[in-house]
């Protein structure tokens, strides 16, 4: 019966809003008479799990821009979400299975993305499934390809709009019950009186309570010091474990700035709004306790994903210009009343209940078998493999699918676009410019091309050719577990030569998925482009609204320009014409 039912819930120590919803559910649970536990997903595999949490801290703290093109990887190449997620159930599936089955679980939750793919996995997996329901819960309002998957049997999300989104990606059932926040958040906070005076803070002034986590990463620096400018706020930080991060802002003398602590309760009772970066617990928990909350400087990844969407659902307004950070501010205080009405609108309901109504009727699980080795060895290689496949050729199926490709606008669907690709000798050529000037012909040109002969593009955007980035040049890189930002260098040292950013990108013949990853993190078009050798005599028989690259990486000087002649001519006699990659548009 009821009293009998157990729930394994399965967290990650990855910041604190995972743990924090868990603890919670677990409680309202147990309030229910069912026996609960909770384990970590990375101590499935301990150190494959301090490997990815220590590589995840370092993205956010220090490479900030492959945590954001690692997370936007997935929305261009959902076809890897296969792979990755046959690999993540070798490694951490056999204990987690275990786990549940030691509890004799009637059903089992996961608060992290991760896990989530897994058990969705192994409920769907034919040998030995998961005989148990599985249930997400999404700590994050966005929804990325890889915190959902169509074998959990429901979802349970923190608003309406989530919940659609998960619905649409995986065809499973999905309610908002809202956040799971601790009750202290929603009754009985402190008196905003008695807050302030154990802060030190007038009664008076206006209090932005900042936050970054529990790990206090981010631009909070910069937030601080926003702050302090405007002299209408009063910045409260919480640095979270970040000991470094409290002592520079505590050396300013400005403010008051706090390490770790868990009486938040008290600093919302003492604050007129919320300034966060990443959409966690902390946010939930002011939407819980009637505090507006503004989005600033947002983290990559998750952090910029949950602000759009939360600014898209009206719940939290974002900041995008640090310049407009008073104003924001002022108008959220302003609508104070409103904002909260919907951060409280968000618990509609309690996820505890819908666990509860699986579980209360839900068949234990019996322990597992265990496997042989020489078939979880099998498995691991067939899932490398597989893994290797997605990233290095599943790039060209994400573009053919539309991920961010650049396509022709409707005026211009009869037209054919031509680009060729440089070389060495083609770049050098004074008489190349005005050629693909006059014939609208775009330079793909490679980072280490711009960066050997920066005169050579300068040269092409004084007459105004549309200049391509092609990449770096070649690379030996597998591109798998820590992908090189091989796009970004390239734009750098062609903007660096030509004053511009690039907007287009070109990949080669055998395009990289963690290439068009970063392409697409910095809003370059992806242009995928039929492959011609310059010297080609064959006639080209031209489909409108193409897109053909030359390739004239080898090809001596003058070369060039006599297949553009070539070309044009045959174009030429079809009765189509060569449009400027200008109207490109994604």
């Amino acid at each position: 019966m009821v009293g009998s039912a157990r729930v394994l819930v399965v967290s990650a120590r990855m910041g604190a809003g995972h743990d924090g919803a868990a603890r919670e559910l677990c409680r309202r649970l147990e309030a229910r008479g069912i026996e609960t536990k909770t384990v970590d997903f990375l101590d499935a595999s301990p150190r494959l799990g301090r490997a990815m949490k220590a590589v995840y801290e370092l993205w956010l703290r220090s490479a900030p821009w492959a945590y954001e093109a690692t997370y936007r990887m997935w929305f261009v190449g959902p076809v890897l979400c296969a792979p990755i997620g046959a690999a993540l159930t070798l490694v951490f599936g056999r204990r987690i299975r275990r786990w549940a089955g030691e509890l004799q679980a009637n059903a089992v939750v996961s608060t992290y993305p991760l896990a989530s793919v897994v058990l969705g996995r192994l409920r769907r997996r034919r040998w030995s499934p998961l005989g148990v329901p599985a249930v997400t819960f999404l700590t994050d309002f966005s929804v990325h390809p890889l915190s959902v998957h169509p074998g959990v049997d429901l979802n349970l999300c923190l608003h309406a709009s989530s919940a659609t989104q998960a619905e649409l990606a995986t065809g499973r059932p999905s309610r908002a019950p809202g956040p799971l926040v601790a009750e202290r958040f929603r009754t009985g906070l402190p008196d905003r009186t008695q807050a302030r005076a154990e802060l030190g803070i007038p009664s008076d002034a206006r209090v932005a309570l900042v936050v970054a986590g529990s790990w206090g990463v981010g631009e909070v620096e910069q937030t601080f010091d926003a702050l302090v400018a405007t002299g209408r706020y009063v910045p409260l930080v919480v640095c979270g474990r970040n000991e470094r991060l409290r002592r520079k802002l505590a050396a300013r003398g400005t403010g008051v700035v706090l390490g770790w602590t868990d009486a938040m309760p008290s600093l919302m009772a003492a604050s007129d709004i919320l300034v966060q970066n990443a959409g966690g617990l902390t946010c939930m928990e002011a939407f819980a306790a009637g505090l507006p909350v503004v989005s600033v400087r947002p983290i990559p990844g998750h952090g910029r994903h949950n602000a759009l969407d939360m600014d898209r659902a009206g719940v939290a307004p974002l900041a995008t210009d640090p310049a407009q950070l008073a104003d924001a501010l002022d108008r959220a205080v302003a609508e104070r009343v409103t904002l909260a009405g919907r951060g409280k609108a968000l618990f509609a309901g309690d996820a505890a209940d819908d666990v509860w109504s699986l579980a209360r009727v839900s068949k234990p699980l019996p322990l597992p078998r265990r496997r042989p080795v020489g078939a979880r060895l099998a498995a691991a290689s067939l899932a490398a493999v597989t893994m290797y496949a997605g990233l290095n050729v599943g790039a060209e199926a994400a573009t053919a699918l539309g991920a961010d490709a650049a396509r022709p606008a409707p005026s211009q669907a009869r037209a054919v676009f031509v680009g060729v690709r440089l070389g060495p000798a083609s770049l050098a050529d004074p008489d190349l410019a005005p050629v693909l000037a006059r014939d609208h012909v775009a330079a793909v040109v490679e980072g280490i091309l711009a960066r050997s002969d920066p005169a050579g593009v300068r040269r092409l955007a004084a007459y105004g050719v549309t200049i391509a980035n092609g990449g770096w040049g070649p690379e030996e890189d597998l591109h798998l577990f820590m992908p090189r930002d091989n796009v970004t260098s390239a734009s750098r040292a062609i903007a660096a030569d030509t004053g511009r950013p690039c907007t287009l990108y070109v990949p080669g013949p055998t395009p990289n998925l963690s290439d068009l990853a970063f392409a697409s993190a910095q809003h370059e078009g992806i242009v995928m482009g039929t492959q011609i050798p310059v010297a080609a005599r064959r006639p080209l028989r031209p489909v409108p609204g193409s897109v053909y690259v030359l390739d004239a990486e080898q090809a001596a000087s003058g070369q060039v320009e006599t297949g553009v002649a070539r070309l044009h001519r045959a174009l030429s006699r079809q009765g189509v014409r060569m449009a400027p990659w200008s109207v490109l548009r994604r």
